[in-house]
């Protein structure tokens, strides 16, 4: 993760500022490419892999915290300010626009994944403009980036951006990697 000095203090209180770097470090590591990097910091911030060091954490499984102590802190690993933090939202548009990559842009929906290399896919199910899209990612040769193909409805399309229907219907979008 990456260490932050936390401002205003002489002591060297050190943590693990998420709001302000965790979120933009994983997006950095997905426009890098770096799937396997990307994934591994957000399971450091994600509250659900805290269960099994929930006594450590002290903070709510189910929260993002603002912060994590840092290893040059006494308390290392310890979470704080819980319950008032923005981490939350940005967490969520880190996971699914820039991991998954399902990406709102003008033209349509961007499928750009950025996932780790022992993915063998995954499924998601986006609404978007009053349309609603079940996209499955296949992985089959375990790369971090790249896509080989897009079918839309059985028809496979130019390119990697899904077309606005905005019909209410449902459609159905296949990935290959």
């Amino acid at each position: 993760m990456v260490g932050c000095e936390r401002p205003g203090r002489r002591s060297p209180h050190i943590c693990r500022h998420l709001l302000a770097c965790q979120p933009k470090v994983i997006i950095a590591e997905t426009i890098l490419g770096n799937g396997d990097q990307a994934f591994e910091y957000y399971s450091e911030i994600n509250p659900a892999t805290k269960n099994d060091v929930i006594e450590q954490y002290e903070c709510e499984p189910y929260v993002y915290a603002q912060n994590i102590l840092g290893d040059e802190h006494p308390l290392f690993g310890t979470a704080r300010n819980s319950w008032l933090t923005g981490t939350a939202s940005w967490a969520y548009q880190t996971a699914t626009q820039y991991i998954l990559g399902v990406r709102p842009i003008y033209e349509g929906l961007l499928i750009d994944p950025r996932i780790p290399l022992s993915w063998d896919g995954f499924k998601v199910t986006r609404e978007f403009r009053k349309t609603v899209y079940r996209i499955e990612v296949k992985n089959p040769h375990h790369l971090s980036k790249g896509v080989r193909s897009v079918k839309v409805d059985g028809q496979e399309i130019e390119g990697n951006v899904v077309a606005v229907f905005g019909d209410g219907g449902t459609h159905r979008v296949e990935v290959t990697m």
